[in-house]
């Protein structure tokens, strides 16, 4: 490069030399040939060596000139320091010289003299440079006081062997967050049980930890203690743990919130060489994975979670279990993904898991759910049950392993179901889903759906795609259209009817707000079976069904109005031809009802129920009762007759029904007081239910109508009443009233 080529570019803040054939040699790079580059911020020079031959070095007095440079990406060399012209780049902040993506890196060798002059690095990327760990001296980074972020990712020769040598100057790094040790051993290797003597100087202060793919299959039970205390998140995914007494150690993990187990993320070529300088590390671990005892006394598992724990992934973890009864400590873990793994019968229940919120058990093989499976998880807002085998589970109409299933889960907001191959779900299923806001049942195999949806006030969002569903219920339609909040539906690549006996249906899903109106994707199954994408939103399908149903609805209607004449008319000229004879068995089952009335009045227990107000009770104890048990009538009075210990109501009912009459002392007081009121409509009900007169009035005082009320006044004109004689001082009237009121109550 010319030593005037950047010349008037003063005010460049990116500068990218990627991907040439500038070689890291002192002839391309002019010592002042970024001299123009006073404002460069970041500079790529990465892709120039491919081979990363030794001999070649760093352009530092070139690269020195460039001082507010903070971000340089440049290939690895081997054998190669960064030069004391790194010095003058106090500006430099993130060094990139991985070979993984758009580099060449060959560093094999890191020495206590490799990072002396970049000591303001916060961010260093040494991925996929075929670092041996063998050629890593103990003060490598060391003079890295200020640094953040390290990736030692895709280094196989590091070996877990060397692992104390390149902790050992990161031990005291203040700064220090995060950690990528991705498969830094061989990935032939046989598994490996970590012992603690090789992590001696983890970091202190390290907050995330990534160490994927490197063969671990057990941890020395003082692993764990010399880990940083102040780790939060740690993901040890695509590694071959197995179940040990290590497990009895994770709750030291104070500050742990996310940790993730899943399988491996790379997919490699075949192997073109054989394996090579295996280490033998296995063979001299301290680590054990059962516990020591000399009885037969067993600890019981118990899952002891770190306390601050809220995430855990075990994604494609190879795991093949039944999940039957599992104990964990209290604990604050909110999203558990056990997704890609084989758990073909859902037993529980799962102890001590209130806090969970997110539940991922797709693509599991789940073909079988307890009912006593959910009922810990009170908190559960996310269940992913997609990509399963839970279509034989849903038909088989267990009320205890279906109906219940999801019945605990009142906190429940999303429900994934979708490619399961349901092809019918009970009506009651989701009942007790109160707080369902999102429902996806798409890609099954349902033909109708009867889920009543009626109590799930919160839902915004259903989806029913890719089924076989050719309308919805009316019942259903209903709700959706009464719901306060909006509902979307989806029913795209669904069976839908296009038939006169559908019609309905599709001009209430075209003009519901619930569907887009563009209908992307929607299906019209006609008549003879064909199936018929849908382009212009149903409008020229609902033009051709509401001309060709018309017509049929026009014969339909004539025809029947017709049926219905000619059925009045033969009705009507069958009972003209025998009326009479109608009417004489009409009044001779009216006449053989009421001798059988009179048979059955003779059972009642008394003559007469006095209905009453309490002020007026001297009158009906001394001279009501007295003159009509006088003439051999059995009277009811709730002051005397009712059973004590029972409730009025009930005493009021039971003297009613069992009194041939009831008697009503209609004064002022009683129209005020409620019970007589109550009694009063007993004995309505009574009169109704057995076709029997029951209410007598005795008219007590002049009441005009308008005190009286439209019910009293209906009720007193329409049964029998007696006025009580002004002049009480005249026996003869006095006489004739009782004698009267007597034979009213025999009738």
């Amino acid at each position: 490069m010319s030593v005037d080529a950047f010349q008037g570019l003063g005010r460049l803040k990116k500068l990218s030399l990627w991907n040439n054939n500038l070689d890291l040699r002192l002839s391309p790079y002019h010592p002042d040939v970024f001299s123009p580059l006073v404002s460069l911020e970041v500079l790529f020079l990465n892709q120039n060596m491919p081979n990363g031959s030794t001999g070649f070095g760093y352009p530092d007095r070139a690269l020195s000139k460039l001082v507010k440079l903070r971000t340089l990406q440049i290939d690895g060399l081997e054998n190669a320091t960064f030069g004391p012209g790194f010095r003058n780049m106090t500006s430099l902040i993130s060094l990139n010289v991985s070979g993984y993506q758009g580099g060449y890196c060959k560093m094999t060798s890191l020495t206590n003299k490799t990072f002396v002059n970049v000591q303001h690095l916060q961010h260093l990327n040494l991925s996929s440079c075929y670092v041996k760990g063998k050629f890593i001296e103990a003060g490598t980074f060391s003079p890295l006081g200020s640094l953040v972020s390290l990736d030692l990712t895709h280094n196989e020769d590091i070996d877990i062997v060397n692992l104390d040598k390149v902790f050992y100057g990161l031990h005291d790094t203040k700064t220090l967050r995060h950690l990528k040790m991705h498969l830094i051993v061989n990935r032939y290797s046989v598994g490996i049980c970590l012992d603690s003597s090789y992590i001696r100087h983890f970091p202190k202060y390290l907050e995330h930890f990534d160490a994927q793919e490197n063969n671990l299959e057990a941890l020395d039970r003082q692993v764990i203690s010399k880990l940083s205390p102040s780790l939060k998140s740690l993901d040890v995914s695509g590694n071959k743990f197995v179940f040990g007494t290590y497990l009895l150690d994770l709750h030291r993990m104070k500050n742990l919130t996310s940790v993730k187990i899943n399988g491996g993320s790379f997919v490699y070529n075949l192997p073109s060489l054989y394996p090579y300088e295996l280490s033998r590390y296995s063979l001299q671990s301290n680590c054990t994975l059962y516990g020591h005892t000399k009885v037969q006394k067993f600890r019981a598992f118990v899952l002891d979670l770190p306390p601050n724990l809220e995430t855990i992934e075990m994604n494609e973890a190879g795991l093949k279990y039944n999940l039957s009864e599992l104990n964990a400590t209290h604990n604050n873990l909110k999203h558990l993904s056990l997704r890609g793994n084989y758990f073909s019968h859902l037993y529980g229940p799962f102890h001590n898991f209130d806090q969970l919120e997110t539940l991922d058990l797709s693509f599991c093989q789940v073909k079988f759910i307890s009912c006593h499976f959910f009922p810990s998880f009170r908190s559960l807002k996310n269940l992913s049950l997609n990509n399963n085998q839970l279509g034989d589970f849903f038909s088989e109409r267990d009320e205890s392993n279906e109906t219940f299933v999801f019945s605990n889960l009142t906190s429940l907001s999303r429900l994934d179901l979708s490619y399961n191959n349901i092809r019918k779900l009970d009506p009651g299923i989701f009942k007790s889903l109160k707080s369902l806001r999102v429902l996806i049942l798409a890609n099954n195999s349902m033909i109708n759906f009867t889920v009543d949806i009626s109590l799930l006030f919160n839902l915004t969002y259903l989806d029913l795609s890719h089924n076989q569903i050719s309308s919805l219920p009316a019942d259903t339609r209903t709700f959706i259209d009464c719901h306060l909040k909006l509902l979307e539906i989806k029913m795209a690549q669904c069976s839908i009817l296009c038939e006169c006996v559908n019609l309905e249906f599709l001009l209430w899903m075209t003009g519901s707000r619930a569907f887009d109106d563009r209908f992307q994707g929607y299906l019209c199954v006609k008549e003879d079976s064909s199936i018929m994408p849908i382009t212009d939103g149903y409008n020229s399908t609902l033009d051709e069904l509401e001309h060709a149903c018309t017509s049929h609805v026009t014969i339909f209607f004539f025809v029947g109005a017709g049926t219905v004449v000619m059925f009045i008319v033969i009705l009507g000229g069958i009972i003209y031809r025998f009326r009479w004879k109608i009417r004489y068995l009409y009044y001779a089952a009216y006449l053989q009802y009421k001798r059988l009335d009179r048979k059955r009045d003779t059972g009642f227990q008394y003559d007469a129920f006095v209905s009453y107000d309490h002020s007026d009770e001297e009158f009906v104890v001394r001279t009501l009762c007295s003159e009509l048990e006088s003439r051999k009538l059995k009277l009811c009075i709730h002051g005397r007759d009712f059973k004590a210990g029972d409730y009025i109501a009930s005493n009021v009912v039971k003297s009613v029904c069992s009194s041939r009459k009831t008697v009503v002392v209609l004064t002022r007081n009683m129209i005020k007081s409620y019970w007589c009121g109550y009694e009063i409509q007993m004995a309505n009900m009574e009169s109704i239910h057995t076709g029997r007169q029951v209410l007598v009035f005795l008219l007590m005082e002049k009441i005009p109508a308008s005190d009286l009320g439209v019910e009293l006044l209906y009720n007193i004109r329409n049964n029998t009443y007696v006025p009580y004689p002004e002049n009480q001082l005249d026996a003869g009237s006095l006489n004739r009233l009782w004698d009267k009121l007597a034979n009213d109550i025999k009738e």
